[in-house]
C-alpha cells in the first residue's frame, strides 16, 4: 500500500468517526432538551394543580365569610 493510499483511507475513517460523534452529540443534546421540556411541563402541571386548589379554597372562604357576615 502506498503512503497516499493509507492517508486517504485514514482520512476517510477519521471523517466517518467524526460524523458519528457529531450525530451522537446531536442526539444527546436532543435528549437533554426533551428531558428539560418534560421537567418544565411537569412543573407547569404542578403549578396548575396548586392554583386550582387555592381557587377552590378561596371560594370556600368567601362563602364562609358571607355566611358569618349575614349571621
Amino acid at each position: 500500500m502506498r503512503a497516499w493510499e493509507f492517508m486517504t483511507e485514514e482520512a476517510t475513517a477519521n471523517s466517518f468517526a467524526d460524523n458519528l460523534k457529531r450525530q451522537a452529540d446531536a442526539k444527546a443534546d436532543q435528549a437533554k432538551k426533551l428531558k428539560q421540556a418534560a421537567s418544565v411541563q411537569k412543573k407547569r402541571e404542578q403549578v396548575n394543580s396548586v392554583r386550582a386548589s387555592l381557587t377552590k379554597r378561596q371560594g370556600e372562604l368567601i362563602k364562609l365569610a358571607a355566611t358569618n357576615a349575614s349571621a
